[in-house]
């Protein structure tokens, strides 16, 4: 073989290798891109090159969009997702206003390559009743249940009840006898996302960061700065890490000393300074361990912060031992997302709110998503037409 031969042939194998090691690079982020998509994500290539769009990303957008619709218009309404992962809404609406709200359904479902197709109606004397099948990818994806209500003569108004002391009472024993909700956004610190995001809410949320993550010290700043309420993260051992080699100056395990429990709060507490009190990240083999959970909490009373169990073991004692230690305290109800998908939060909502309703109070935990700020986002006025308050987390606390 000639030298000629030679080069040409160790060429064409480099050659060959670059176009192997290209096409596994090529295939891995399709791949990537695809899973985030799936997820619920807006990957650059299957929303700008390749527009696929799956089931779940077209119910995320026409639940936003509809959403979007009704708050604007401050139409109250009910929803739910069922077990078919198919959501039902359930709204009341003065007959002038149906046919524009009929328009904008049916322009949002056309937006996704959608049906509306009027299903049912009843008339009664007072209101007609119509359902809505939305079909998106030829599957039923939402079903409207709408009453139509029939304009009748208004009854005279009622003179204005005057201001007495009596009544000014009255309503502030209202005011105070109604529902609250409490959102925690965990994790702060670890994400991109944070505290421009939880600002831009608008309504009161707790930020609770983790004191080592990598943008701890930037969000700190940044939380300060938009007035954020913040808590600190701390990190506890979970039943999942009993032979995993721990850090005592940065996580708390069933063999930390008291000492060092006290070092890693009062560390934490400097990086966070702003903290009014704390809730275990992970943490489900410390909160269930009686005599640990209760060395660190009482570490936590005499550092005077608040403390908020956040249940990642259902047998967890954390929240019982703060009480018989007289610290102030509470416990999550829901976290929002376990799946991280818009649909999944949505529905995690309904749930916060029918337990405060039921309640009178219920506390949701979730994490810098996108998924889960724009569900939260999505149901603030469905919350607040519940009669439901959105609070801080510490004015839930025991």
């Amino acid at each position: 073989m000639t030298r000629t031969r030679r080069k040409r042939k160790k060429k064409n194998s480099s050659l060959l290798l670059f176009g192997l090691f290209i096409s596994i690079a090529l295939v891995t982020i399709v791949l990537l891109e695809y899973i985030d998509f799936k997820k619920g994500g807006k990957p650059f290539i299957f929303t700008k090159i390749i527009p696929l769009e799956s089931l779940d990303y077209k119910i995320t957008q026409f639940n936003t969009n509809f959403i979007a619709v009704l708050n604007k218009n401050k139409i109250p309404y009910d929803y739910f997702p069922d077990e078919k992962k198919r959501y039902h809404f359930k709204l009341d609406i003065a007959e002038s206003r149906f046919d524009g709200l009929i328009a904008k359904v049916k322009a949002i479902t056309a937006q996704l390559k959608g049906e509306l197709e009027l299903s049912e109606i009843q008339g009664y004397s007072d209101k007609s009743i119509l359902l809505y099948k939305v079909k998106l990818n030829n599957q039923v994806s939402h079903l409207v249940l709408i009453a139509k209500l029939r304009s009748k003569v208004t009854a005279k108004a009622k003179k204005p009840e005057k201001k007495t002391k009596k009544t000014v009472d009255k309503t502030k024993r209202k005011s105070w006898q109604k529902p609250r909700v409490a959102f925690i956004i965990d994790d702060i610190g670890a994400y991109d996302i944070g505290a421009l995001e939880l600002k831009r809410l608008n309504i009161p949320i707790t930020a609770s960061v983790l004191p080592d993550s990598h943008r701890a010290h930037q969000a700190v700043r940044w939380l300060r700065e938009y007035r954020v309420k913040t808590m600190i993260h701390l990190p506890m051992q979970p039943t999942n890490g009993k032979n995993r080699r721990y850090d005592h100056q940065k996580v708390i395990t069933v063999n930390s000393t008291d000492a060092e429990i006290r070092a890693l709060i009062q560390r934490a507490k400097a990086i966070v300074p702003t903290a009014g009190g704390l809730n275990n990240h992970e943490g489900s083999l410390v909160t269930a361990n009686r005599e640990v959970i209760t060395r660190v909490l009482k570490i936590i009373k005499e550092e005077k912060l608040f403390f908020v169990d956040s249940r990642t073991i259902g047998r967890t004692v954390a929240y019982d031992i703060a009480k018989q230690l007289n610290i102030k305290t509470t416990h999550k109800d829901f976290f929002l997302d376990h799946t991280q998908s818009y649909s999944h939060s949505l529905g995690q909502i309904r749930k916060l709110v029918d337990t405060a309703l039921q309640k009178g109070k219920a506390i949701a935990i979730g994490h810098p998503f996108a998924t889960t700020l724009q569900a939260i986002r999505d149901s603030i006025g469905y919350i607040q037409s519940k009669g439901i308050k959105i609070v801080y987390v510490k004015d839930l606390l025991e």
